[in-house]
């Protein structure tokens, strides 16, 4: 069966996806967590490029000259100085080329290369392919990094080590080295983050906050008062509205992220052992609050979908990945006509907790097993990391963020008349046949939502905790997530007992995990 790539020839039939990961252009993917698995392998919704869009030609764009060696920093033993990229073969959920064109342009001007998608499932499905194209001797170049890639992945070989490929030590990994340790795997270094990203966030109309008379919760982080307590509160005086008035609901995984504020892993990959911390009495205490909460009335049912949570009004509390629900809410709303104003704020602090502590996710890319251009993979790893550090694109990309100007499409709905091409793409009629241009949705970021992002991606306000719960199987997964009787979602969402449900459940999930430790054990032995 012939694969399926996109490339500049076929972006008009190519998927486009929104934005992940704090308003991050150059991360589009959906973040519909509740549709896998696994929340970083997000499930992804497209639609056709509209015809009315540019086409961008990459092949042009990776024409250069040379690559400068300013753009090498970073490198290892292993890494050839001017070089060219290539061509970069991805697997992946979604499309690298269209929805991370920013990443792709960065990939063509400073390393000429270009990249290319084999597009397949997420979730466990993503895994299964890739183990099958790395068997047949046919393994992709790059790889988008996925929470069962660490320890899963990773101890079953379908990763390469970078450590002689890429500098831990250098200066463009400065602040991101303890994270990189954090994914260490027997001492290797098989994973280079680009950045630390948020996870879930919760997301709410301030117009509703307002019509109930209600604190802003954004005014309650800044005042270090976003807490358990005041969060439950919010949520009781709202439910006290109706009876269909919803204080809180979310996606799989949101009572460990909500334990994780204890500063607690529930399982704990340390890169030579494998921790279970599900009998700590700080995640007992805070799946006992959780599931009295759900008993109380305050919280819903699961997932709902952000683009429609908030459209009547019932809902306070949406806990989901940040950018996909933040964008997701502010769409509904533009293409309904509706008033609102959406805010962020992460989940509420532990009171019993002294500083606020996140489950984190990070976001970058890993070069399978057997790949044959670990040069050009590595430059995309590169282009990464620039994209999240130099001054001068951060500073555009908030720009950009921040921006409340109407966004167009390149060309007129009637003639097609091209604005960008003649340089008139401040215009919002049409100087050839009059017609008004057809306006895009565009995400805007408040300087309060940008604060609040800002924060959740700083090591000194947030204490980060990247929980290994999601590391394993689908096996392992449903124990914890899935219905009444699953570890993570009976407490929040059935309302029941973790100590009951732990207890039915820990000689398997230690069943589980005494596999991987004898994973790890053979591993260490062959060192």
């Amino acid at each position: 069966m012939k694969k399926k790539h996109i490339t500049a020839a076929s972006l008009m039939a190519a998927a486009l996806v929104t934005v992940t990961s704090c308003g991050d252009g150059a991360r589009n993917t959906a973040d519909s967590s509740e549709q896998t698995t696994v929340p970083a392998s997000e499930t992804v919704t497209t639609t056709a490029l509209n015809e009315l869009d540019n086409v961008t030609d990459w092949e042009g764009m990776a024409d250069i000259g040379e690559v400068d060696s300013a753009n090498e920093a970073g490198t290892g033993s292993l890494y050839t100085p001017g070089q060219m990229a290539g061509e970069v073969k991805a697997l992946c959920y979604y499309d690298l080329a269209t929805s991370q064109s920013e990443l792709a342009e960065l990939l063509a001007q400073r390393y000429g290369g270009t990249i290319t998608t084999e597009i397949t499932s997420s979730g466990s499905a993503y895994f299964d392919k890739l183990g099958v194209l790395i068997a047949s001797g046919d393994s992709p170049d790059i790889v988008r990094y996925d929470w069962m890639a660490y320890p899963t992945g990773i101890a079953k070989n379908m990763f390469t080590p970078l450590d002689d490929w890429l500098n831990i030590d250098s200066p463009l990994w400065s602040g991101e080295k303890d994270v990189i340790e954090s994914f260490n795997f027997l001492g290797r270094h098989y994973y280079f983050p680009s950045d630390v990203s948020t996870n879930f966030a919760i997301i709410y109309n301030t117009r509703s906050i307002e019509e109930a008379g209600l604190d802003n919760p954004a005014d309650l982080y800044f005042e270090n008062n976003w807490t358990w307590d005041t969060f439950e509160d919010m949520m009781k005086k709202w439910v006290n509205i109706g009876p269909d008035y919803v204080g809180f609901t979310g996606g799989s995984w949101a009572a460990m992220m909500f334990a994780n504020t204890t500063g607690v892993k529930l399982i704990d990959m340390t890169g030579t052992d494998i921790i279970n911390n599900l009998k700590n009495t700080e995640v007992q205490r805070a799946m006992d609050r959780l599931a009295n909460m759900k008993k109380l009335g305050y919280i819903g049912d699961g997932f709902v979908d952000p683009a429609t949570a908030f459209v009547d009004g019932k809902l306070l509390f949406l806990g989901m990945g940040l950018t996909w629900g933040f964008e997701s809410a502010q769409e509904s709303f533009f293409k309904n006509g509706l008033d609102g104003v959406f805010e962020v704020v992460p989940f509420p602090r532990d009171p019993n907790a002294g500083r606020y502590y996140m489950s984190a996710d990070t976001y970058g890319f890993l070069v399978p097993t057997g790949a044959s251009n670990i040069q050009g993979a590595v430059d995309w790893i590169l282009c990464g990391r620039l994209y999240a550090t130099d001054p001068d694109i951060v500073a555009a990309d908030r720009a950009k963020r921040m921006d409340t100007s109407p966004l167009y499409y390149a060309k007129c709905p009637e003639c097609k008349y091209n604005f960008e091409e003649e340089g008139q793409n401040d215009l919002d009629t049409c100087p050839k046949c009059g017609t008004a241009r057809k306006q895009k949705f565009k995400p805007v970021y408040s300087e309060r939502v940008m604060r609040v992002c800002d924060d959740m991606t700083d090591p000194d306000k947030f204490g980060f905790i990247f929980d290994n719960s999601l590391g394993f199987n689908d096996d392992f997964s449903a124990i914890l997530t899935g219905g009444e009787e699953s570890l993570y979602d009976g407490p929040i969402y059935y309302g029941s007992s973790y100590n009951q449900l732990r207890e039915a459940n820990y000689n398997l999930i230690e069943s589980y995990l005494d596999d991987y430790r004898d994973i790890i054990k053979k591993a260490a032995e062959k060192q």
